[in-house]
């Protein structure tokens, strides 16, 4: 054998030895888009009340995940610490498809030790990391925060997709145009129930308003957009919201949205979590009891009707 050819087959046999993650690739954007169904999720066994912070279960989570599967192949995260680091390990054991890990604190050293291992361990499940979540917005860290975690995540991990997530409008405010655009994608969060105008008992004004906001994104960057969250909660009733106009919300949503190898958007959320509202209240002023209440399945997994607009089989 050529000496040459030899160096290059035991370099390349070490490279697949001792750096296979370094090889294996996650999924390509417009797949990652097109074949997979996303909701966001956080584990019901993870609570936070008063600062303490009650972490999920692996049961917990194992239990949950088993119970979404047959309706989305495709997971959002929103922290990686309290529990949520034993995700991808379960969610790999079922089958998903694929996993968007959120990371809650830019700076947490823990975070990104665990976002990265992750992707090391699993690269064909993990799709794209997602590092902080509405920060700017509420001000619990800066940009440059934002920058130095993802330059540290591309720096191990290049291709692997980096990005964060605000509520739409700050996407538009000149001052964070580059810097979104610095992102991989876009992941927006787009509410129309926090807009004046909206009245849950008339639901379909805010889906065009999803649809229209996401051709403005389509106009305003060159970036493959996922709309993070989006919908309405199901309570409270005496709001105006009920699990009947919850379910009119997505089901008209999903014939509207036109979804594409470069556009789509995941279901908003999981589960009921009761105690959002008053952990939201520490932060931002107003009422927030609709917040507990945003789930496609209720704090003790039984589904609502939003669940029967989705095809029951999802591989």
């Amino acid at each position: 054998m050529n000496h040459g050819i030899l160096i290059l087959v035991v370099i390349t046999f070490w490279l697949m030895r001792f750096a296979p993650n370094a090889i294996a690739a996650s999924p390509p954007l417009p797949d990652l888009l097109q074949q997979t169904r996303f909701i966001a999720y956080t584990p019901r066994s993870f609570s936070l009340a008063g600062g303490k912070v009650r972490a999920a279960t692996e049961a917990g989570i194992r239990k949950d995940l088993v119970l979404l599967r047959p309706y989305f192949n495709g997971l959002i995260t929103y922290s990686a610490i309290n529990g949520l680091e034993n995700i991808p390990r379960i969610a790999e054991g079922l089958a998903y498809r694929a996993l968007i890990l959120g990371i809650w604190d830019p700076s947490s050293e823990i975070e990104l030790r665990n976002v990265i291992h992750a992707a090391q361990k699993y690269p064909n499940l993990i799709g794209a990391i997602i590092v902080g979540n509405e920060g700017l917005y509420t001000k619990r860290y800066q940009q440059q925060d934002v920058q130095k975690a993802r330059a540290r995540i591309k720096k191990t991990l290049p291709g692997l997709p980096v990005t964060t997530s605000e509520p739409f409008f700050l996407y538009f405010e000149p001052e964070y145009h580059q810097f979104f655009n610095d992102h991989d994608l876009l992941m927006p969060n787009i509410h129309p129930v926090f807009e004046k105008w909206f009245t849950p008992a008339a639901p379909i004004p805010g889906v065009e308003m999803v649809v229209n906001m996401a051709e403005k994104f389509k106009t305003a960057y060159s970036r493959p957009l996922l709309i993070k969250e989006t919908g309405m909660p199901s309570g409270p009733r005496e709001q105006g919201f009920s699990p009947k106009q919850q379910a009119l919300f997505w089901s008209e949503l999903h014939k509207r949205f036109p979804f594409s190898p470069h556009q789509a958007l995941a279901c908003f959320e999981a589960f009921d979590a009761p105690w959002k509202p008053a952990e939201m209240a520490v932060t931002l002023p107003g009422d927030h009891r609709g917040e507990g209440s945003w789930g496609f399945f209720t704090t003790e997994g039984k589904e609502k009707p939003v669940v029967d607009i989705l095809p029951r089989k999802h591989d």
